[in-house]
This record gives structure tokens, sequence and C-alpha cells, in this order.
């Protein structure tokens, strides 16, 4: 009697039969727990194929309770390199559940683009009830665009009930290692499977029909297969259960999946073979109009005996019934047993079938056999045309196809090299550096060009110098947009090794060879202490709105950012918008708007951090530590002090380094911690040795000066702080200029020449009235602290009162405290100024409260910072509770009236 069981079949995947899983269910479950909580999770299920990945994450949403929402996407290997495939899934799904119309991402948006298009889509299942979860199978095919934004915009989820579970192979190139790292501590795990236990194997063959395995013939199935769910369900089909429950003899080595994948075939009629080909062919899912039409049967019916051997499902579609191989491994064993010269047949009738014309080329791609010039200009074509809507990584994999149909060596080589930029620039490092070693070495001024930009975004900088400069040496025939990307990328360069005087030569040079003007050309101007060009000739926001922040126009530049900012994101330029953001931090709290220089750089670091950024992360960490220090936020201060210096030896970049010793220095200042300061900015003075670079981009020499006029080492201050006054001299910088005469005040006072003293400080008073309110008030500090020491007392008073009043409006914790020692010095007790309730709130509650006392409604706020509802009312809960206040109502009252025109710029935006 033939005991093989025949109603039940490996390759269905059927659902009813998944088994154990146990202990794997229940860690799902309790991260569902707390995402109902109010605390969003992420959970990566990893596992090799045939581990039952797909089937613990169906069995996982099975088991939920009606209420909740589920968004589904997966992953497809022939469409990994199409942007945003999943994000378009995961926004249709959103619509399927009620969502309302979904929200179109282009494939040029930037990744935050589209992950902030997630979170508000999001958004709109607040009220569905329940959870939300989101399931993304085979993430390890997914597009880097969609993994990108996916983690963007979990990053961005706080107090949301959502739950993600993202079904992964261990090894993906990296693609998914961002999506690892949020699955971890409070925030997620990665939940990795292996094969299943031996009770769960008996399970597993008493509901596929093969009766109870004995212990013992259990474990030696277990020995034998692993646990593997796939080669298990291999082996309950092929084995007699007579043979699986005996324990003499060895078991019979299991057939690979893919002949029986083929045996199942050969068992088709000739018309369902020709069929399960030809979908093979046209790919992972196919409509089977065209399947049928392209194996050259009469009629649907063709396929009917694949469906039942379960090589094939059928589902419906908008466009007509469709086929889906049940696994991927189901396709794959199809396709490659197929004779090749069958294949290319195929594939050449595929390509008068399919009708994008994606396709058809991609077909007849496949189908060609040796060198084809033509069909390769068209693929170049093709790729032109992707790059121009966004699609770089499908741009890249185009090229690739180019380069193999191509019979001279230079075309083919050009190719690889535009692929391989392509991927850089789509965030796909890993790939391009894998595909750069297919490109012969022939020393062109491309390769040497694209060489350079792999080095760099490696952090190999001496590599990408050198590459760089030949690629410069072997341009000299190029066309100029290309010499003069060259020049842009040796001024960048050099700007960010602090190497001013040759980053401004190839900054010329690339304006010389093509009309146009970068930021790095501007702060590189700015770095050598050279004026910088005229406003008329930047051609972009962010570069007028540094040359404002280097020339002293504070108010302009804060105007001129946060337009840029505002502008930038509506445009899709997010990273762009960063660069913004953190120029409007250093404007704000040159200008005293400390708290809206808290907001700008804390939310600058934040979303450079949720979407990858981390070569930005040192000098937005460096932006964020000024304000704090200046309002007295020690540990905050201390944080981003340390988040900046971790960057900085992360990137290895002397701008990156010589940014945070200027913020750790500026931080010791704040607290009167002198002699940390020499320790700090000593060696940056040692190597300016006695040069001085644009006054405009730090005062870091009048800080040094200072400290060590406290410390009783007025020579060595003078020799800090000439050079920088005779350049402010020299530029008309006025408001480095009254922080460099407070600093010769205190020199001149220590050297009891008070008549000097008082010359300075009258110098500085006159020099603040270009500046803000802040630099008045420290130059009256100065001059309070003068006449006190000089037995002047009622006049410091008036001088200190004045400064006082200032300071303690702007929030300048420490320099009040300063105010407040020097009256008490003159026998006064300074007046309790009324607590600043701002004070209280985190930086994100403060920009929160902000926006909200601004007139913004809630949805605008959330959008704003592009964050959820959830997380803006969770916010405002906390900012209500620490003010003592109800409602919004009573918030406007609560918040400085000047520090919420600050927040936005003069003009209010």
């Amino acid at each position: 009697m033939d005991e093989r069981p025949v109603h039940r079949d490996p390759l269905a995947l059927d659902r009813a039969v998944f088994v154990g899983r146990d202990r794997e269910l229940a860690v799902l479950g309790g991260h569902l727990a707390q995402a109902c909580a109010g605390r969003s999770q992420v959970v990566v299920v990893e596992g090799e194929p045939g581990t039952g990945k797909t089937a613990l994450v169906q069995a996982f949403l099975d088991g939920l309770e009606p209420g909740a929402a589920v968004l589904r996407a997966s992953g497809e290997q022939a469409e990994e390199a199409v942007s945003y495939g999943i994000v378009e899934q995961l926004l249709r799904a959103v619509e399927r559940v009620g969502g309302g119309p979904g929200t179109e991402v282009r494939p040029a948006d930037e990744p935050p683009v589209a992950g902030a298009a997630l979170v508000a889509l999001l958004d709109r299942l607040r009220g569905h009830g329940g959870p939300v979860v989101i399931a993304v199978d085979d993430g390890h095919w997914a597009d880097v665009p969609s993994l990108q934004a996916l983690v963007f915009a979990l990053r961005r989820l706080g107090s949301d009930r959502v739950l993600t579970v993202v079904a992964v192979r261990p090894h993906d190139g990296g693609r998914t290692d961002r999506l690892r790292a949020l699955a971890t501590g409070d925030r997620g795990r990665a939940l990795r499977l292996g094969g299943l236990g031996v009770d769960a194997l008996v399970a597993l063959g008493r509901a596929l029909g093969s009766g109870e395995l004995p212990p013992q013939a259990a474990r030696r199935l277990h020995a034998h297969t692993g646990g593997v769910p796939l080669h298990a369900r291999a082996l309950f089909e092929e084995v007699e259960p007579a043979a699986l429950r005996s324990s003499d003899g060895p078991l019979p080595s299991p057939v690979s999946y893919s002949v029986l994948v083929l045996g199942r075939l050969s068992q088709c009629p000739p018309g369902a073979r020709a069929v399960v080909a030809a979908a093979a062919v046209l790919g992972e899912h196919c409509r089977l109009a065209d399947a049928v039409e392209l194996a050259g049967q009469a009629g649907a019916e063709a396929v009917a005996p694949a469906v039942t051997a379960k090589l094939l499902t059928t589902s419906a579609a908008p466009g007509g019934p469709e086929l889906r191989f049940p696994h991927a491994l189901v396709r794959a064993a199809v396709y490659h047993d197929m004779d090749l010269g069958l294949r290319m047949r195929l594939h050449a009738r595929a390509a008068q079938v399919v009708g994008t014309p994606d396709d058809v080329l991609r077909h007849r791609v496949a189908a060609a056999g040796g060198s084809d010039p033509g069909l390769a200009e068209e693929l170049r074509d093709l790729a032109a045309a992707q790059v121009e809507r966004g699609e770089r990584s499908r741009a890249a994999a185009t090229l690739v196809s180019a380069a193999g149909l191509f019979p001279d060596a230079a075309d083919r080589s050009r190719c690889l090299l535009d692929a391989v930029e392509l991927l850089v620039l789509a965030g796909e490092p890993a790939r391009a550096a894998e595909l750069v070693r297919a490109v012969p070495g022939g020393g062109s001024a491309h390769e040497s060009f694209v060489r350079a930009l792999l080095a760099f975004t490696a952090g190999r900088t001496a590599e990408a110098e050198q590459l760089l400069l030949a690629a410069w040496d072997a341009a000299a025939d190029a066309e100029p947009g290309f010499r003069a990307g060259i020049c842009d990328a040796l001024c960048h360069l050099y700007y960010l090794q602090l190497r001013a005087a040759e980053s401004v030569e190839w900054g010329n040079r690339a304006l010389a060879v093509h009309p146009d003007q970068s930021v790095s050309l501007v702060t590189s101007l700015a770095l050598a202490g050279r004026s910088a060009a005229p406003a008329a000739q930047l051609s972009t926001a962010v570069a007028r709105g540094a040359r404002l922040l280097w020339t002293e126009d504070h108010a302009g530049a804060v105007a001129e950012l946060a337009a840029a900012v505002t502008a930038l994101r509506a445009g899709g330029m997010f990273v762009a918008s960063l660069h913004a953001q953190g120029y409007l931090a250093l404007a704000r709290h040159r200008t005293g708007a400390f708290d809206g220089a808290v907001a700008d750089a804390e939310e600058a670091v934040a979303l450079a951090e949720d979407s990858g950024q981390d070569w930005m992360l040192a000098r937005l960490h460096s932006y964020a530590a000024m304000p704090h220090a200046a309002r007295g936020d020690r540990e905050r201060a201390d944080a981003h002090v340390a988040a900046a210096v971790a960057a900085a030896g992360a990137t290895g970049l002397p701008l990156d380094r010589v940014g945070a010793t200027v913020a750790a220095a500026n931080v010791a200042d704040a607290r009167g911690a002198h002699a940390r300061v020499v320790e700090l900015l000593g060696p940056l003075a040692a190597q300016a040795s006695g040069r001085a670079g644009e006054p405009g981009v730090s005062n870091w020499p009048c800080v040094l000066a200072d400290a060590l006029v406290h410390l009783g080492r007025p020579e060595e201050a003078e020799r800090v702080l000439a050079p920088f006054e005779r350049r402010a001299e020299e530029l008309g910088r006025h408001v480095a200029l009254a922080a460099a005469c407070r600093a010769r005040g205190r020199l001149q006072a220590a050297r009891g020449d008070v008549a000097g003293a008082e010359q300075a400080l009258r110098r500085a008073a006159e020099h603040a009235r270009s500046g803000s309110d802040v630099d008045t008030a420290l130059t009256d500090l100065a001059r309070g602290e003068l006449l006190r020491r000089s037995g002047r007392r009622r006049a410091a008073a008036d001088a200190l009162g004045s400064a006082r009043a200032v300071l303690a409006r702007l929030g300048a914790a420490p320099a009040v405290l300063r105010c407040d020692e020097e009256l008490a010095a003159c026998g006064l007790t300074p007046g309790r100024a009324a607590d600043r309730a701002p004070g209280a709130l985190t930086p994100r509650e403060l920009r929160v409260a902000r926006l909200a006392a601004s007139g913004m409604s809630n949805p605008q706020v959330a959008a704003e910072l592009i964050v959820s509802l959830n997380t803006v009312e969770f916010h405002l809960r906390n900012v209500y509770a620490k003010l003592g206040i109800r409602s919004r109502a009573g918030l406007a009252d609560r918040l400085d009236a000047p520090l919420r025109g600050a927040l936005r710029g003069a003009d209010g935006r």
C-alpha cells in the first residue's frame, strides 16, 4: 500500500501546516503589546531561505485582533532597482485599509521626503481603533531608497501604536543594516530563525499526513535536515512514511529542492510545462494571458495542471488573472534548468508580448547572444531617462546591461563607471565598490574621478585627493561641466581638510571653467580670510545665507536660511536643507536667539541621524553644543560635544575636528573653565602661527585670549588677539571687533592700564551697535566688571543692570550669573528674575510649543517637524503640564514674544 501523502504539498506553503515557533510568536506578541501601549516597535525576522520567515509573519498576522490595520509589502528580486517600490506598496495599503487616497512619491524624491509621506499617511490611521502593523517580506530584495525612507519614517515615530516586522536573509550586502540598528534596545529586536525543534517536526509530519514519527526517528530527521522546514517538508513528500518512521538504516539523502520542482514539472503535460517555462521567463509574476500567449497555447486551461501541481498560483489583478510562483526557488529551478537556446528564444518572443518599454528592453537583452551596439545605445538612452526621473539604482542596472552589449572596451568601461557613480549617489557604496572591480584600469579622467568618489565616500581622503588630481591632469579635452566638477570636488575636499588656500584656488578654477559658485567656495573664501564674492554671483540660497553669516549680517542670514530650509524641503532637496538648518542655528546663536538656535540645531541633528547623513553630524552637534552652553544647559552641551568629537573621529576630517574643538572651548568658556579653554584652543593658535582667517567664521581667538588673561598670561593673550583684531579691522567685521575689544579691555585692565581698557570697551560698544542685543549686553557686562574693579560701583551697577535685563530675557544663564556675582560685589542684591518657563522644556518640546504658539495647527506642526500627530500631541501634553496651563490658548503668554519672533526669521515665516 502506498502511504505517500497526496493531500499536502511542500511547494504550496499552505498556512494550515504552520507548526511550532511558539517562542517567536510570543516575542512578536510582546512587541505588539508595547506598540499598543504607545511605543512604536521594529522587529527584524532574519533567517536563511526555507526557514519559514514568511510563514511565521503570516501566522502572526493571522492571529491579530480584527481592529489591527495591516500594511503589507514585499520585495522582489526583479524589482530591487525600482525606486520606492516598497513605499508605493505601503501607500496603497494605507488607502486599502481606509486611510484615504495615497500620496504620490516620485523616483527623484530623496528618501526623507518619501519617509515624511509615510509618516503623514500613518497619521490617517489614528482613528482606526487598533494598532498599525507594517509587514515587509523579503526585505533583502527591497529597493534601497524604500529602506532608507522606511527607516527615516520609523525613527520619526514616537508614541505611535505601530509595529513594523521585516523578514530578511542574513547576508544582504549591508542593505538592511540601518533597519537592523533601529531594531535594538527599547525600539525592537532582531528575531533570528533557525530550524524547527524535534517536537515541531513531529507536528509537521502529522499535519502533512505522514503519521506520528517516533522520537528516535524525529531526532534522526532533525539531525538530517537541521530542522529547516522547507527541507523537512521535501523529505515528508518524497520518502515513504514507513521509511521515515523506521530507525533502521540511514535516512535517504534528500534530493535538492530544485530536483523536486523539476520532478513535479516533468509530470505535467507539455502545454502546462510550456506555460511554466514562459512564466519563469516573464518573471516572478505575470499576466496569465501573457504566459499562455508566450507558450503558444490555445487557452488558459493549459495552465491548470501546473496550478494543481502547485508550481504556479493564480490570483485576480486589475489587468486580468495573474500567475505567480509560490516561492522564488520554484521559479529559479525552472528558469535555470531551461535549455539556453529555448530561454533566449522565449525572451525574444517575450519582447513582443510585454507592454512596457523597460520590460521590452530587458527581454531583448536576455535574448541577445553577443554584442549588439544598437541595443546597447538604446539601453544607454533608457538609463539617461531613468536618471532624469531620479531612478539612479535602476539606471545603474540598465548601464551594466548595456556594458555587456558593447563590443568596444572603452564603451564598456564608460557604462560601468557611470553605473558606479550612480550607485554612490544612490547611497549604495557596497554595490558600487563591488562593480568597480569589473572596470579595467585605464587611467582615464572619468575612471579616476569615479574611483575618487568611492574613496572619499569610504573616508580615504588622501587617496581621493590623488585620484582627483590625476583626473584633472587627464581631463584637458573633457567637457567643461566635468572639469568644473573635478575642481569643485577638490575645492570641497581641501575645505574639509582646512587647506584654505588650495580650496580657494580650486574653487576659482571651477568658476573659470563653468560660471557657477558653490557653498564650498564661499566657505573656503571665509576660511582663508578673504572677502566673499558679491551676492549676485551666488547661485543658491544656502551660499547666499553662508555669505551673510560670515559677513555678519546675521538678521539677513536668518531670513535667507529660514526661507531656504522651507523651500529646499518643499522641493525635495532634504540634504541641502540640513546644511541650511545648521547654518541657521549658528546664525540664531550669534543673534542671541539661543532657544531658537537650540531648536533648529536639535532638529537638524535628529533629521541627519534619522536619514543616515552621518557625515554631517560632527558639524551639526558642534552647532547644537554652543547655544546649549549659552543657556547653561551643561548636560546637553556636554552630550553634543561628546557626539561631535566622536563623529569627527569617524570622518577623520580636520574641519570636523576643529569644529568640535571650538564647540568644546565655547562650552568650557561658558562655565569659566579657563584652563580647559587654553588646553583646547592653544594648539589651534600654534597652528595658526599668527595668521588670522575670516573673523566672521569664528571668534575663538577672543575666547582664548580672554582665558589666557584670566590665567595671568597677558603676553600670550596679546599674540593671539592682535592678528585677529587686525584682520577684523581690514574686513570691517564689527561684531568680531566688539568681541575683540571686550577681550582687549580685559587684557589692558590686567596690565593695569585702566584708561586703555575703558577706551577698548568704548570701541566695543560702538561696534556692538552693528550687532544684536546680545553683543551690547556682553559689552555692558564687561564694562560693569571694569567699573566695579576700579571702584565706581554706582556706574558699574547701572551697566550690569542693563546687561542683566537683556541676558535674562535671552536666557543666557551663565552670563546672568556673572552679572549677579558682580552686582553682589557692588553690595547690591540682584532682583530675582521671573522664571523663564521655556527653560524647563526639552528642545523638542520647545520647538513644538513655539510652532503651536505661532498659530499652527497640530497637523501643520507635525508636517513642519516631520513627526506624527501622536508625537505632537504627546509633547504638547508635556508642555502644558510643565507650564501649568490647560490649552494652547495660554501658551503664547508663557513664551517670550521676542523669541517667538526669532524662531522663523525676522519676517515671521
